[in-house]
C-alpha cells in the first residue's frame, strides 16, 4: 500500500479540527466597539434616561418606534420594530460590563441559541448593519458591515461567549 493512501483522510481530519493554538475570542476583542457604535447605541439607549435616551416610562413606549420606522424604511411589518427595554442600555460600560449585561438579559433557554438568534438572525440587527436608514437619514456604517459582524459574533458565541 502506498504511503500516500493515508494523505487524503489525514488532510480531511486535520482541516476539520479547530486550531489548537487559536486564542479564545473575548467580547472586547471586536464586538465591544461595534456594540457601542452609533447604530447600535441609538436603539439600545432609546428607552433609558442615560445620554440621548428618551427615558420613556411606559412599557408600551418601546412599540412606538414603528410609527416612524415604517416597513418602507426597515422592511419589517408593523409591530416588529421596537426598541430594547431600558435594562439593555449599555451606554458607557466597558467590555466586561457590556458582555455581562447582555448575557444576563438573554432570557430563558439555551444562551448560545438565544445569542445566535439575536446577533445573527434578528432582522433589526441585520438592518442596522446593512441599511441603517432611519427617518432622519443614515448613521455611518458599522466597520466591516454584516459579514465582519457575523464572523466575529459567531466566533465569540462558538468560543463560549467569554467576557474577559
Amino acid at each position: 500500500m502506498s504511503p500516500l493512501f493515508w494523505l487524503p483522510p489525514l488532510l480531511l481530519l486535520l482541516t476539520g479540527m479547530p486550531a489548537w493554538s487559536a486564542a479564545p475570542v473575548k467580547f472586547g476583542d471586536a464586538l465591544h466597539e461595534k456594540f457601542h457604535h452609533a447604530r447600535c447605541i441609538q436603539c439600545h439607549q432609546f428607552n433609558s434616561g442615560k445620554s440621548n435616551g428618551r427615558g420613556f416610562t411606559s412599557h408600551r413606549s418601546r412599540y412606538l418606534c414603528d410609527n416612524c420606522h415604517t416597513r418602507r424604511i426597515t422592511g419589517l411589518p408593523r409591530g416588529e420594530w421596537l426598541a430594547p427595554n431600558e435594562k439593555l442600555d449599555y451606554t458607557g460600560l466597558g467590555p466586561a460590563e457590556t458582555c455581562q449585561l447582555i448575557k444576563r438579559n438573554l432570557g430563558a433557554g439555551d444562551p448560545k441559541a438565544a445569542m445566535t438568534r439575536h446577533l445573527l438572525e434578528d432582522a433589526r440587527i441585520r438592518w442596522a448593519l446593512e441599511s441603517g436608514m432611519t427617518p432622519a437619514g443614515r448613521f455611518p456604517a458599522v466597520p466591516g458591515g454584516y459579514e465582519a459582524w457575523a464572523r466575529e459574533a459567531k466566533a465569540w458565541i462558538d468560543g463560549g461567549m467569554l467576557c474577559e
